[in-house]
């Protein structure tokens, strides 16, 4: 079997499988620190159900690489283009929703941090490739 060296403790571990102390530390973190509410709305039926819908309708891509970039790059996640914690109204909107990859994800959230310019011409663009992507 092939094993690896933990980067935090030195423990051998197999390659497939996460050191025991990374999985403590996850515990640590959703026990202390883990926002709950958010946590409870990502892991309702609700909520799956509808990122499962985004990405079928996406046919798993990243659809921001894909119509901006011409790249054929796997979806990975659902995000909320207008933020939760701006507009709590369409956490469950389809409409607010756009299946990306995890690179994006942070480039999109860089946007979204550097002003409030940024992050409605960022928002608009997102909304632009919903437009483009489901009503051509």
């Amino acid at each position: 079997m092939l094993m690896k060296l933990c980067a935090r403790c030195g423990k051998k571990t197999p390659s497939n499988a996460k050191c025991d102390c990374v999985k403590d530390r996850h515990k640590i973190y959703n026990r202390e620190f883990r926002d709950k509410k958010s946590a409870e709305f990502y892991n309702s039926k609700e909520w799956k159900t509808l990122t499962a819908i985004c990405k079928t309708k996406a046919n798993g891509l990243d659809l921001y690489e894909y119509v901006l970039n011409n790249n054929i790059v796997k979806g990975e996640l659902s995000h909320h283009i207008e933020e939760i914690t701006d507009n709590k109204s369409r956490a469950l909107d389809i409409g607010n929703l756009i299946w990306i990859s995890n690179k994006t994800h942070n480039y999109i959230h860089s946007q979204y941090n550097k002003s409030a310019e940024d992050k409605k011409e960022m928002q608009n663009k997102l909304f632009e490739i919903l437009n483009i992507c489901y009503n051509n």
